[in-house]
């Protein structure tokens, strides 16, 4: 079986491109294998053990001159180029290959940590304890009102870029209390009718992001002029600057824009 390999250089990702786009495999990066600086395997405990893995992770310096037919492309490009489910394997191996270069040491008792055999963890050869990678659940909603949708530009974006609200949920919450103070909190509006839309993996650091639609209840935008710079209702037919369309925030958008009977 062919083994496909998640090279990264710095935060992108290493691409074939001399013809297709496509995933490098053991052969394409053969002439850098040497210049690895971490590697894992992507893949353990969704597998069948007697199976040999064929997905890795690797991780080359900044100044690695690729072989000819190569380049590296943002994360958040992956899945316009490669596809959706590409995106989501390239999101597992970044998460994979930052948390192993930062749970080195074990928290309980400070042994060196050793990678597991049958799953994606480590445990510590001492006192046992065993440590799997962190994914810190975010929200993200779609607020509508009387046909419009609310986008704001958050300070990050670049510029004249537009989404909608997002935010981590923090200690205590459910989705939806973190729904409603994301909203309040960054536009001084109050929301409603919060239904689940979808969830997707985010590797930025390693999060998961749960989708939601809501409807406005009260208040009038009041951005915070920290984390969210300006916001306004916008309709299906006069969109700013969005999201790229694997994102699961252009997809909320897309969702409410066919809602309305019109064409992403």
């Amino acid at each position: 079986m062919e083994q496909i390999w998640y090279i990264f250089k710095g935060n992108e990702l290493v691409v074939c491109h001399s013809s297709a786009a496509k995933l490098p495999t053991t052969s394409d990066i053969e002439i850098i294998s040497d210049k690895y600086v971490n590697k894992g395997v992507i893949s353990i405990g969704d597998r069948d053990k007697s199976e040999t893995p064929n997905e890795f992770w690797a991780e080359i310096p900044s100044d690695v001159v690729l072989p000819s037919g190569m380049i590296t492309v943002g994360l958040r490009e992956v899945g316009s180029l490669l596809g959706e489910q590409i995106f989501y394997r390239a999101a597992r191996a970044y998460q994979l290959m930052n948390w192993s270069e930062r749970y080195v040491f074990c928290m309980s008792c400070g042994d060196r940590l050793e990678p597991s055999l049958v799953d994606n963890c480590k445990t510590c050869p001492t006192c046992g304890s065993v440590f799997y990678p962190p994914v810190s659940p975010a929200v993200i909603v779609a607020v509508e009102r009387e046909g419009k949708i609310l986008l704001a530009r958050n300070a990050s974006f670049p510029p004249k870029r537009y989404s909608v609200i997002a935010g981590f949920v923090e200690p205590g919450e459910s989705f939806e209390d973190a729904v409603r103070r994301e909203v309040r909190e960054e536009v001084s509006i109050e929301v409603k009718d919060i239904k689940y839309f979808g969830s997707q993996p985010w590797p930025f650091p390693h999060s998961i992001m749960v989708g939601f639609t809501a409807k406005w209840a009260s208040g009038e935008l009041e951005p915070d002029g920290r984390e969210i710079l300006d916001a306004g209702w916008f309709s299906p037919n006069e969109m700013p600057d969005l999201p790229p369309g694997v994102s699961i925030a252009r997809k909320l958008i897309d969702n409410f824009r066919h809602s309305r009977s019109v064409e992403p």
